[in-house]
């Protein structure tokens, strides 16, 4: 098939992501969900060749007997190759046989399942070429798109422009796109040196070293650090370490004193009777014989809008019997009434006594919960029915005692004959291994907060800084800073985010209203605008402020006004002297006046007005909930889809440019290896 006319379905296309510890894989993208299989990037010497798991020998006793057999232990890492360190494929051999174990285990044929492989900005021309030629040569596949790890965070994210920080394992990427071009790159970590790694793994190592003391080995640390109570504070710019770390404080919720008590309670509001006192209401002539009684008469008669009928009152007699039922009446529901206040105070004064649980970044000391499963050396049990219990003093449990029916103990009475038996057999059985779960809790400090090493952090400022600051074409830097991106695995890391945001505005943030930084930003020779259009300056502008240009003046600072109004050089005010400025400058949205009047931002300084992370995708809730850390697979099935299965409404241009996304097998038998520098999304 030729690149032109192949075309594959969806869940024909094979996605591989790799990572230094773990590797997203998965076959076909209908549904655009998070990865169904994570396997991690390791592989296991056997000769001169490669297993996928560690295995090894054990003895296994069969009808007295003991033999050998080959086991694999699919969890275990003893003597296990990490073809990837930092980014960088430091083991070709072995990560080429790690590619085609996810192709055979995910795949059931060869010939027909094209494969999105993603990159890692580490990886050399060299590297990308090795895997280009293995992969058509051992595989046989149609088609290979091998796609740039931050240009697959943009297709997953959607934004045109925007900068990645992939935070991994041993390394942080930092790519700054512009209208999804790869414009400046910066990685930190290198393979060659344990002292330059960085990513999370530089944190569950200070965790470990700081918690040596408590016993800690490397998986608590690591478990501690991906919990709730293990978290980066806030960035505080006067204080010590630049963090805010919680204090000794007085226990919260201590009940108040009773003179306080005492002091919100309504003076105006009776005594309440005890809970215990029974308050009767009387019925007057409930004995009397007179059928006229207070029972019958002494309820008046009510309209329809609830008024009291007082004619039939007086005329009742009983004027003297009613108006005191109704003070009565009055008594009780002042009564009630305080009851009702009474108890809602003593709700209040005892939630007030109840603890108040203080939020995490708050309490010195929390309690880390660990478990763990181990292995232990187990006998085998001895069958529970080859013989009768019995009770403590030996005898026979009382039938009343017991739910077996006669026929249950005449069974049991035949196989206690059969007991000594099979006591005999589970002697000779050797114990296994069975495993257990352990459950610790461990008290933790202060640690959980100080592990998060500021020198860390600065050096993910700086790559950030230097990264966007470094792009040559200034117009490209604004949108790159509107649009941070957090994704890696690392980054999820409570708290981590936040805090180097802070970070980078309280370093590198300058205010708009700072008028200073524009002043050597304007042309010697232009006047300083008044934010109306009538002074706007050209190359042959002389004057002054609200002079020959029209005469125009304002009140407010034209040097803020320019920065803050969306007009630039190029853009003409209402009037007719601005027409007649502006008749030879180019309008914004021209080609003439560059890609900065065509975008939406207008700066006018080399340093950041705005620093601020880009607004995520809400309509994939499958991704809401996994959160978009994982973003580059989500892209690159967005790219699979685009490069393999997009079959019509592209012009010759959008053709061409979908046959340059992947090196298909007619191209590579025309190429040769060096075919991918072209034929893919790295750049």
């Amino acid at each position: 098939m030729s690149s032109a006319a192949a075309k594959w379905r969806e869940e024909q296309i094979l996605i591989i992501c790799p990572g230094s510890k773990t590797t997203m894989a998965q076959l076909g993208c209908t549904e655009l969900t998070p990865p169904t299989h994570r396997i991690p990037t390791r592989m296991f010497r056997d000769g001169n060749e490669w297993r996928p798991y560690y295995t090894f020998k054990r003895t296994k006793v069969v009808d007295g007997v003991e033999t050998e057999e080959w086991v694999e232990d699919v969890d275990g890492d003893e003597g296990a190759v990490w073809p990837i360190r930092g980014g960088r494929i430091v083991r070709m051999d072995a990560f080429l046989a790690f590619l085609e174990h996810v192709h055979s285990l995910l795949t059931t044929t060869y010939h027909n399942t094209p494969i999105m492989l993603m990159a890692s900005p580490q990886w050399t021309r060299p590297d990308c070429e090795a895997i280009a030629q293995y992969v058509f040569e051992k595989t046989r596949t149609p088609a290979l798109c091998m796609i740039h790890s931050g240009l697959a965070t943009q297709y997953g994210l959607k934004w045109p422009n925007m900068t990645v920080i992939d935070i991994g394992y041993e390394k942080v990427d930092v790519t700054a796109i512009h209208d999804g071009r790869v414009v400046n790159q910066i990685d930190l970590g290198s393979s060659g040196s344990e002292k330059q790694i960085s990513g999370g793994e530089i944190f569950t190592r200070r965790l470990q070293k700081l918690l040596g003391a408590k016993n800690f080995t490397y998986d608590m640390a690591e478990k501690l650090k991906k919990s709730p109570i293990c978290e980066v504070l806030p960035y505080v710019a006067g204080a010590e370490d630049l963090v805010e770390l919680p204090k000794e404080t007085v226990p919260a919720g201590a009940p108040p004193p009773p003179a306080a008590a005492e002091e919100g309670t309504s003076e105006s509001v009776a005594e309440p009777a005890p809970a215990t006192e029974l308050i009767e209401e009387p019925v007057d002539g409930a004995g009397d014989s007179n059928g006229d009684s207070m029972t019958a008469s002494a309820t008046p008669v009510r309209v329809d809008d609830g008024v009291l009928d007082v004619a039939a009152i007086v005329t009742s007699g009983q004027t003297k019997e009613f108006l005191a039922r109704k003070e009565e009446e009055k008594e009780k529901e002042k009564k009630k009434a305080g009851r009702k206040l009474k108890a809602q105070q003593d709700a209040e004064v005892a939630s007030s006594a109840r603890p108040v649980r203080l939020p995490n970044s708050k309490r010195k000391v929390t309690t880390f919960t660990y478990e763990e499963v181990i292995q232990e050396l187990v006998a085998p049990e001895t069958s529970q029915n080859s013989s009768v219990a019995l009770d403590e003093d030996g005898t026979a449990p009382d039938a009343t005692t017991t739910t077996t029916t006669g026929q249950e103990d005449e069974a049991a009475a035949a196989t206690a004959t059969e007991a000594p038996s099979s006591d005999n057999a589970a002697s000779t059985t050797p114990p296994e291994h069975q495993p257990r779960r352990v459950r610790r809790d461990i008290e933790i400090g202060l640690e959980r907060f100080t592990f998060a090493d500021r020198h860390e952090i600065d050096r993910i400022v700086t790559a950030i800084y230097h990264t966007i600051q470094g792009i040559d074409d200034m117009y490209m830097r604004p949108p790159c800073w509107d649009n941070l991106v957090f994704v890696g695995n690392g980054s999820r890391l409570r708290g981590l985010k936040e805090n180097i945001l802070q970070t980078l505005q309280a370093r590198h943030l300058v205010s708009p209203s700072t008028a200073t930084m524009f002043t050597s930003e304007l042309p010697s020779n232009v006047a300083t605008p008044t934010g109306t259009g009538a002074q706007t300056p050209t190359g042959s502008f002389n004057g002054g402020v609200g002079g020959v240009g029209g005469g125009h003046t304002s009140g407010v600072n034209p040097l803020l006004q320019a920065a803050t109004t969306a007009s630039t050089l190029g853009v003409g005010g209402p009037g007719a002297a601005a027409g007649a400025n502006n008749s030879t400058t180019p309008a914004a949205g021209s080609e003439a006046a560059g890609p900065a009047a065509t975008g939406a931002y207008h700066f006018h300084s080399q340093t950041p007005t705005s620093i601020k992370t880009a607004v995520l995708p809400t309509y994939l809730s499958e991704w809401t909930k996994n959160g978009f850390e994982e973003a580059m697979f989500l892209g690159a099935q967005v790219a699979a889809r685009i490069a393999f299965s997009l079959h019509g409404g592209l012009d010759t241009q959008g053709l061409e440019a979908q046959r340059l996304m992947s090196l298909s097998r007619v191209d590579y038998n025309e190429l040769g290896p060096k075919g991918i520098r072209k034929h893919s999304m790295l750049q």
